[in-house]
């Protein structure tokens, strides 16, 4: 929380850079990531499910999407709107006892289980350098809804919410590669907030062209840590991999 607010109060010192009219750019895909990490209920550390190698959880390919908007309009933030399908789950037959949110699971049961992460975005940043390369800073928050639910042959149930809205410092760089019409970008958002530890990354090739539409091929690494000691909630998740998404322009 403490470089949220050094970094608002330089927002103050700054003159951004602004755009010349409005635009606006769509770009949404598909996200293929491979899974790895633990959640558990308990404040036992031990008492943790291995999301692959006890629940089951296969690799993914979810979609995500983008809506930026840029305006002449001083002081006022420029916008950029996301979300993400985060719905993971498996099935599997354990080879440890566990308690899950009171639950117990015992050796050899079978369960099934799913964990929805998706969440929403917004950021609120500025145009700190416009002269052909540019540089993007301001604050991003995600907006978490999900749960984790797990279940075995004989009924026996546990569930668990992952709630929570986490801010965080936004950064993007975008570099054009004259004559081509191919941009090499990147942004990072990032925090360290209360129990949460959050970082999200894409780096990526633009190809735009002279009718609005375009084509980005990137990378994205989402690692999430999220702690509600007082619930005893906890996961610690990385999703990772490639993603294409088509872009629009206007």
């Amino acid at each position: 929380m403490r470089k949220l607010l050094l970094l608002t109060i330089g927002f103050i010192f700054i003159t951004p850079a602004h755009a010349d009219m409005l635009g606006v750019r769509l770009s949404g895909g598909m996200f293929k990531y491979s899974l790895s990490g633990t959640v558990r209920d308990n404040a036992v550390s031990t008492q943790v499910f291995d999301v692959k190698n006890d629940l089951g959880w296969k690799d993914e390919t979810k979609g995500m999407g983008y809506l930026y908007i840029e305006h002449p309009i001083p002081l006022i933030p420029n916008f950029r709107i996301g979300t993400t399908s985060l719905q993971l789950g498996g099935t599997n037959t354990l080879t440890k006892d566990v308690m899950y949110n009171g639950t117990q699971f015992n050796t050899n049961d079978k369960v099934t289980s799913d964990l929805d992460l998706s969440h929403n975005e917004i950021a609120l940043y500025y145009e700190v350098i416009d002269t052909g390369i540019d540089l993007d800073l301001g604050l991003n928050f995600k907006f978490f809804n999900g749960k984790v639910f797990i279940k075995d042959t004989s009924g026996k149930t546990a569930t668990t919410t992952l709630s929570s809205t986490v801010p965080m410092l936004y950064g993007a760089v975008t570099i054009p590669i004259p004559g081509t019409g191919f941009k090499l970008a990147g942004d990072l958002t990032t925090t360290s907030y209360q129990n949460d530890n959050i970082t999200d990354y894409m780096v990526r090739v633009r190809y735009d062209t002279d009718f609005a539409l375009g084509v980005e091929l990137g990378y994205r690494s989402l690692h999430i840590k999220y702690e509600d000691t007082g619930a005893n909630e906890y996961a610690n998740l990385d999703m990772k991999g490639p993603y294409l998404m088509a872009t629009l322009s206007f």
